[in-house]
């Protein structure tokens, strides 16, 4: 089961680093129709048919390193830029995402039906027709693969996807809102909950006789609020799941009450079948290089090989006590350096503003869209 593993933890980051994107573009105020082409434009790239055909072939998952290259790659994919520190914050946030909705789920088939909840909610965020049917090529890879699957092998890529997040524990502020979240970054389950459908209320021991037959019954408190599920969450294409798992969680459509209990309602021939998992990896990489030059050299080519505008997206702005704690170890710095020699302080004040973050400076940095035509 490991190797199928890789699909359900790109389409489901994948959808996380756009809800993400959309929502930090409406916040900064950007243009409709340029923000409606940085999602266009990453969603195509994510869902182009050969990259998909390659993800889906199994093979063991990318380590950490290398999966956040590949979404670092796609981020920048547009007429987007993102520096360093919120590119950073930017991955953070979606694993923390998706690990939660999978730390969550009350039954193994949740995991396919977080899957397709952030396919469904893409297809709100992205309007070019072509992108849509990409999305629906997408759905059946995922039927494919894992709708025929038991409960016990979906339960087993459960476990593989919680190992991989097993060690990454990061604070997120509407996860420690809705007290879902521990401040050391763990998760905790709340009592409220809806249980599967077919399933029971926890709150009753049976005890069987010899021949069978039930012998005795036995309540308890389970300490919590259960109730279950009328229907089960559907699986077709434009089914009703029943869980918000994989929902859009920064749609401001959504109440904030409805989050409060997160359980209820991502130039080559391909041999496919005798690569082996390092020869996947290479190829994916390969494939996703490919596509990303090529929609770069596109782009330079619609805007006449002229400088084209483009978005430089701040993803998370500091906050005020942030900026208050920033304030006092520059003024701490200042007394330090005052008692060292000119020399020494100068060359402090040099690196300080070297560091800074400023548009003449995010300016002359190469992208990873440069790199990759340099290469």
């Amino acid at each position: 089961m490991a190797q199928h593993t890789l699909p359900l933890l790109f389409l489901n980051l994948g959808g996380e680093m756009l809800y993400i994107l959309d929502q930090r573009l409406k916040a900064q105020k950007i243009p409709s129709d340029k923000a409606r082409k940085v999602l266009n434009e990453i969603a195509g790239i994510m869902l182009n048919q050969r990259f998909l055909d390659e993800l889906f072939k199994p093979q063991e998952v990318y380590n950490k390193g290398a999966l956040r290259n590949l979404f670092h790659d796609l981020a920048h994919a547009s007429i987007m830029r993102l520096n360093d520190a919120s590119m950073g914050k930017l991955y953070d946030l979606m694993i923390m995402a998706v690990k939660q909705q999978v730390f969550f789920a009350t039954e193994p088939k949740d995991l396919i039906l977080i899957t397709l909840n952030h396919l469904d909610n893409i297809r709100y965020l992205v309007s070019a027709a072509s992108i849509h049917k990409q999305l629906d090529s997408a759905y059946f890879l995922v039927i494919k693969t894992y709708g025929q699957m038991s409960s016990g092998e979906l339960q087993r890529l459960r476990y593989n996807i919680l190992n991989f997040f097993q060690d990454i524990r990061v604070r997120v502020s509407i996860f420690l809102r809705q007290l879902i979240q521990n401040n050391d970054g763990s998760f905790k389950i709340p009592a409220t909950t809806i249980i599967p459908y077919g399933n029971e209320i926890p709150g009753s021991i049976r005890v069987f006789g010899n021949d069978g037959c039930i012998a005795d019954l036995l309540n308890f408190n389970p300490g919590g609020n259960y109730t279950v599920a009328t229907e089960p969450g559907s699986t077709e294409l434009r089914g009703t799941r029943h869980t918000a798992l994989g929902s859009n969680m920064y749609d401001t459509t959504r109440t904030e009450s409805s989050w409060d209990q997160p359980g209820l309602d991502s130039n080559a021939k391909w041999d496919s079948m005798e690569y082996n998992n390092a020869s996947y990896r290479e190829e994916l990489n390969i494939l996703l290089t490919q596509l990303l030059g090529n929609k770069h050299a596109a782009t330079n080519t619609a805007c006449g090989g002229a400088n084209y505008d483009v978005i430089r997206l701040n993803l998370f702005e500091m906050q005020d006590d942030d900026r208050e704690s920033t304030s006092m170890n520059q003024e701490e710095r200042c007394v330090t350096n005052a008692v060292t020699s000119n020399e020494h302080s100068n060359t402090l004040h040099r690196i300080k503003s070297e560091m800074m973050i400023g548009e003449e400076n995010a300016d002359k940095q190469l992208t990873v869209l440069d790199l990759l035509d340099l290469a």
